[in-house]
């Protein structure tokens, strides 16, 4: 791999990071009962083993994201849901 390409996803990864860093920092906690009737039943459907999740509203770009967060077997994890229940994305930490 050449150093152009090497210093491209340096800095695409950075850019991410910090796009996701900003996302969890400006974000509104939120109960279940604030959620979207949606975003429940999409929630519900994917994970039906997870109850005590932690909820946030958050904005990327102009989309609102609802994004969950848990702790399974001592790992991390999280999804996210727009406001009409769609899946974007899981992430396991």
């Amino acid at each position: 791999m050449n150093h152009f390409k090497i210093m491209k996803m340096h800095v695409v990864v950075g850019m991410v990071g910090l796009v996701l860093a900003s996302c969890a920092g400006a974000g509104q906690k939120l109960s279940v009962t604030e959620l979207p009737k949606p975003v429940v039943r999409s929630f519900g459907l994917a994970y039906p083993e997870i109850e005590d999740e932690k909820w946030v509203k958050a904005r990327h770009g102009s989309k609102v994201v609802y994004a969950a967060a848990w702790k399974k077997d001592g790992k991390k994890s999280e999804a996210e849901f727009d406001e009409k229940g769609n899946f974007i994305r899981e992430q396991y930490r």
